[in-house]
């Protein structure tokens, strides 16, 4: 894989170089001219319908299996969504608050878990449930997607970008488990959409106002975009009114349609930069986080900005341009979020933005999009993929975008279709790598045999359930999620009858903290090192992978 890399890499390059090269050529002198590919209309559309087909089949083939287990902050966004489906609290009964306690010291987005209480109420608790908003999200992003490249560069462009997302690495694995900071991209791309929309032909408000729902929207999505999505309508806002785009006057109708979605969020963050009391309105609830610590991910709140604005540039370039290895769940080894020969092409994509696209809006909006995702990167200390996620649909645009122009001012015949066959191997050796080896390596990254350890012992009569291995709040959120658990039983305020409290029965310890009582009607779930402390002749063992459940005879 190294080795097929780097010749991709290599090649791309080469290519950008000779696309830029005539490009500048052509602006300056004359004498070259880009040649439209050609395709007909029979064509387009059989090529257009196999991208939806190849986007929705890689992310709902074995949609729920893969990635097996749950990752500990989906898990307690569902489990924060079912208590809001079946009481209007969070699971420590709140009442529907706009931002959610989640960690105590580090908090939660509340939009994924609004999304996933009609499927949870209506299904039931599962991964199944859990993951399906964002997928349903990412595919309406996607689809949007098309449509913004389809208005700024044309409908051949805009079939490539969408095949370059239908199959791109990060879509693909985002799209697929549940994350709440991950619909910030997706809602985001969709305000873009809406927002060019407006400003195509005959002025268009309902696309105006529906632009600012959705960006008011990405408000409920990730706590960065209280200093990442005002930046970016300011910035818009003063091209649209310097382009006459826009007036005055639908410039304040557009804020207060924003603000009236967004302002119970910035509410919230007023409150805790100020610490304010938590404030209770007949629609919601405004918290305060007492123990909150996410301020020490922004730049500004640093003691030693000059060194961390350094330190988050190297992370910027890592995470975007040098696609470095990330955490497990957010790439897979090799394939980067783009495929690693993509960014060159990216780079023949911007300096394409400025041949004839230049004095279109939804070039300019591109570029603010993208300085959005850079301003992200900077600002938010040691970014990782998560964090910068923003900055991934204009850069496939730009990538899209980039195929396009590689296409139109080479002139080489069998081009393109060495280009669609370097991402048709990619494609094929990603899918094969996330659905075998990643697969597996998911599985233990998100705990799959202790959620079926877990699960085992939903049923179980003993007074006690002990949790012995890796104590903690990740342990206890993944045995909520897994056990189905009650938001009013973990609250204390109700008890089955024949039960100990939520406090008493589940009890989270290392196992050399406590005492085995034989005479103790209590189960466990352990790790092998910890068998020789059971007798065998008291005790039934069951093995779910790396973990055991401990029952009595």
């Amino acid at each position: 894989m190294t080795i097929l890399n780097s010749m991709l890499l290599w090649a791309g390059a080469i290519l950008s170089v000779i696309s830029v090269y005539k490009m500048y050529l052509s602006k300056r002198m004359g004498g070259f001219a880009a040649r439209e590919p050609g395709i007909s209309p029979n064509t387009y559309r059989f090529l257009l319908a196999l991208a939806v087909l190849a986007a929705v089949f890689v992310r709902v083939y074995k949609f729920g299996l893969v990635p097996g287990g749950f990752n500990q902050d989906g898990a307690m966004a569902a489990v924060d969504a079912k208590a809001l489906g079946e009481y209007g609290t969070d699971r420590f009964g709140m009442r529907l608050p706009v931002h959610l306690t989640a960690w105590g010291y580090g908090q939660m987005s509340v939009l994924l878990s609004y999304l996933m209480v009609p499927f949870i109420k209506i299904f039931g608790l599962s991964p199944y449930t859990a993951r399906l908003p964002l997928l349903l999200v990412s595919l309406t992003g996607l689809a949007c997607l098309y449509g913004f490249a389809g208005d700024v560069f044309g409908k051949c462009a805009a079939l490539i970008v969408l095949w370059f997302a239908a199959i791109n690495p990060w879509h693909v694995l985002q799209s697929r488990w549940a994350l709440d900071c991950n619909l910030y991209s997706h809602f985001f791309m969709m305000g873009v959409f809406l927002l060019n929309r407006a400003f195509m032909g005959k002025k268009n408000r309902l696309h105006l106002l529906a632009s600012m729902v959705a960006f008011g929207l990405c408000m409920y999505c990730y706590g960065i975009s209280i200093y990442t999505m005002p930046l970016f309508l300011l910035v818009s806002c003063i091209y649209l009114l310097a382009a006459k785009r826009l007036s005055v006057g639908e410039a304040l109708l557009s804020m207060t349609v924003y603000l009236l979605v967004a302002w119970p969020f910035i509410a919230v963050m007023a409150i805790n930069f100020f610490r304010w009391d938590t404030i209770e309105t007949p629609l919601f609830t405004l918290p305060y986080f007492p123990d909150s610590v996410r301020s020490n991910d922004i730049l500004f709140f640093s003691s030693h900005i000059f060194s961390q604005l350094v330190q988050n540039v190297d992370s910027l370039l890592r995470v975007t341009v040098f696609q470095g290895k990330d955490l497990p769940w957010n790439d897979v080894q090799y394939f980067g979020t783009m495929y690693l020969f993509s960014m060159p092409l990216a780079a023949v994509g911007f300096c394409g933005l400025f041949g004839e696209f230049r004095k279109k809006a939804g070039t300019a909006l591109l570029v603010i999009f993208l300085g959005t995702g850079i301003w992200c990167g900077l600002t938010t200390n040691n970014v990782n993929v998560n964090r910068l996620n923003i900055i991934y649909y204009p850069i496939m645009i730009l990538a899209g975008v980039g195929i396009y122009e590689v296409i139109r001012w080479i002139s080489l015949p069998n081009l393109k279709y060495g280009i669609a066959a370097a991402y048709g191997v990619m494609f094929f050796l990603f899918v094969r790598e996330y659905f075998t080896s990643y697969a597996r390596e998911m599985e233990i990254q998100f705990r799959k045999s202790f959620g079926e350890a877990v699960s085992s012992l939903k049923e179980s009569d003993a007074d006690k359930i002990y949790i012995t291995m890796g104590a903690g709040r990740s342990t206890e959120i993944l045995t909520l999620f897994w056990s189905d658990m009650d938001a009013e039983y973990f609250q204390g305020k109700t008890i089955p009858e024949g039960r100990l409290p939520y406090q008493e029965r589940y009890i989270y310890h290392e196992i050399s903290q406590m005492t085995v009582d034989p005479a103790e009607n209590a189960d466990y779930i352990i790790v092998a090192e910890e068998l020789p402390l059971f007798d065998e002749n008291l005790y039934e063992f069951e093995q779910f992978g790396s973990y055991y459940t401990v029952t009595k005879k």
